[in-house]
C-alpha cells in the first residue's frame, strides 16, 4: 500500500449531499477541517515544500503600538539574527527585510552531504505622519526585532482624546 492510497483526494468521497446548506455551523466546520487537511497533505507529499521560520506562507507577525509619543513596532522573526535584519523608513512606511542563507557540507559514512537552504521576508508598516524617523532606535533579541520612532514635538502637541459617552 502506497502513502497515497490514505489520502483523501479531491472529488473521492467529497460530494455535497443535496439540500445541504453552506450557511449551516456544521457544515462550515467540515469544510474547514477538509480545506486543513488538504492543506496538510499537499505540504506533507511535495518534497520541496518550504517549511520553517522562511515559509513564504508564514507573514511576519508585527505588533504596533502608539503611546502618544513614539511608535513602537515589534516584529517576530525567528531563525534570523540582527546582521539577516535590514531596517528603511521613508515614504510614510516602514520596511522590515530579512534574509538567511545557510549552507552545509558533510562527509557521512564516505557520501558526500550538502544543503542549502534560503529565505527571505518583507513586511511594510504604514507610519502616521509627525514621526522623528532620523531619531528611530532598534533592537533584536532572541528573534525579536522592536523599533522605536520618536513623533515630532507638532505630532505630539496635535493628539487629542476625544471622551466616549454611554448611550
Amino acid at each position: 500500500m502506497k502513502i497515497t492510497d490514505l489520502v483523501p483526494w479531491r472529488g473521492a468521497g467529497r460530494h455535497v449531499a443535496a439540500g445541504t446548506d453552506a450557511t449551516d455551523p456544521v457544515r462550515a466546520l467540515q469544510l474547514d477541517v477538509d480545506r486543513a487537511f488538504d492543506r496538510f497533505w499537499r505540504m506533507v507529499l511535495s518534497p520541496f515544500a518550504p517549511v520553517g521560520a522562511l515559509a513564504p506562507t508564514q507573514p511576519v507577525s508585527v505588533d504596533v503600538a502608539d503611546n502618544g509619543k513614539e511608535i513602537t513596532v515589534t516584529a517576530e522573526l525567528p531563525g534570523l539574527s540582527d546582521t539577516d535584519v535590514e531596517l528603511s523608513v521613508g515614504n510614510g512606511q516602514l520596511t522590515i527585510r530579512g534574509e538567511k542563507k545557510s549552507e552545509r557540507e558533510a562527509e557521512e559514512s564516505g557520501v558526500l552531504v550538502r544543503e542549502r537552504v534560503y529565505g527571505a521576508i518583507e513586511r511594510i508598516v504604514p507610519l502616521p505622519a509627525g514621526i522623528d524617523a532620523g531619531a528611530a532606535k532598534a533592537s533584536f533579541d532572541n528573534g525579536v526585532l522592536t523599533i522605536v520612532i520618536p513623533k515630532s514635538a507638532e505630532a505630539q502637541a496635535e493628539t487629542k482624546r476625544i471622551p466616549v459617552q454611554a448611550g
